[in-house]
Order: structure tokens, then sequence, then C-alpha cells
């Protein structure tokens, strides 16, 4: 299994140097070495082996965990290895699958709320992505800020919430 994090780190429950200064830099989260750490005292991580964890960012007591490959083995036959993971960190954890398609791991953050548009905006300083929502979802969606600061991350660009 791959990740943000070296595999000598979860093993030792230290972080290196270079990936402490990683985390200084912002590059990696208390939250990937956490998962991480998670992850490996897993029954069954023989089959994550064509699993990457990308990132994981602590959201408002949930964990989000943005993967690649084989997203099944990570969740677990019936979610087993999801609610192990739940009960080692304490908190709710969702599996989030990065697709080329930014709409897709977009609508997948946010979860069931209705996205009426994701448009491409331009502006000096470079593009953004402005996610419209319905306005009827905005209970639903909890802190935008919080959620634009971890799709930026995870996306690589800018992104505003608005509501309509």
């Amino acid at each position: 299994m791959r990740g943000p994090v070296c595999s000598q780190d979860i093993k030792t429950g230290k972080l290196c140097l270079i990936c402490e200064a990683k985390l200084k830099a912002g590059q990696i989260t208390d939250a990937d070495f956490a998962i991480m750490k998670a992850v490996n005292k897993l029954e069954n991580k023989k089959f994550l082996i064509s699993t990457e964890i990308v990132r994981a960012f602590d959201v408002s007591g949930m964990v989000l965990v943005f993967t690649k490959g084989n997203v099944g083995a990570l969740i677990g036959k019936g979610g087993k290895n999801i609610k192990s993971l739940e009960a080692t960190l304490g908190k709710k954890v969702r599996i989030i699958e990065v697709s080329p398609e930014p709409k897709e791991t977009i609508q997948q953050v946010l979860g069931k709320v209705r996205i009426s548009a994701l448009n491409k905006v331009f502006k000096r300083d470079g593009e953004e992505l402005k996610v419209v929502v319905d306005a009827r979802d905005k209970r639903r969606i909890g802190k935008v800020e919080e959620l634009e600061h971890v799709l930026k991350d995870a996306l690589k660009t800018p992104i505003a919430i608005e509501f309509a």
C-alpha cells in the first residue's frame, strides 16, 4: 500500500525528518499519519497492495480519505475495514475515490447534495472551480470554508462553493 507517509514512519510510529518537513510545509497532515497507522493494523492489509492513499483530512469529527486504485479493498467486505478504522481512530471515516473528473470527486466529498453547476472561472491569479449547490442543501454541507480548503488540497485547484 502506498501513501503520503513513509512506511518506516508507520512501523516506528514517529515521523522521519523528511515527513516532518512535509508536515510543516502542509504537504501532509496529521490525519495522513493517523490513517496510515490505522490501515497498517488491519488484519487483511495484504489485499491493499494496489490501493493508494492520496491524502486524509480531519473535517468536523470525520476523516475524509482520498484514495486511488482498489478502493473496495480498503472498505472491506461488508465495510469491515471501515468499521475497524473508525474504531481505531474514534471518528467516522469516509473513503473518497479520486476521479479524473473533478465533479465526481466533489460530489463524493459533499455527499447527498444537488450540484446545480460546476464552472471553471478564470481570474487574474489563475483558474478556480465554482461549485453551485442548491440552496435547500445548505444545512447538509456544514462548514463551507473547511470543505473548500480540503477540496483545494485534494484537487490541486482553488474551489469556491456557492448556493443558488
